[in-house]
């Protein structure tokens, strides 16, 4: 009988501790629209949760929406993008977005 809530424990204690929340890997952000590229903007920025604004190398069109709360995995690209076309200049790291999703909050 021990033998067998031994391996029962054992199973349960495996099965719930390789259970991964949905949220892994994922930062809270914003969706910024800065303004059009072409004039004095930088498109859209992603502004995460501790303030940083970084700027999406590609952003779908499903979530090109200004305030928009979105769940982000990304890796940065170590490429600096400049915005603007005269002084004072805006520098901003380009990253690519491996996954992204509403966020409700």
């Amino acid at each position: 009988m021990r033998t067998k809530i031994f391996y029962l424990l054992a199973f349960f204690s495996i099965l719930f501790s390789s259970c991964k929340k949905p949220d892994d890997g994922f930062v809270n952000a914003m969706v910024i629209d800065s303004g059009d590229i072409t004039t004095h903007g930088c498109g859209y920025l992603i502004r995460f949760d501790d303030g940083t604004e970084q700027k999406p190398y590609q952003l779908l069109s499903a979530y090109q929406h200004n305030g928009l709360t979105v769940k982000v995995k990304y890796h940065q690209s170590e490429i600096m993008d400049t915005c603007r076309y005269s002084s004072p200049f805006s520098y901003y790291q380009l990253i690519i977005i491996d996954d992204i999703k509403n966020d409700p909050r």
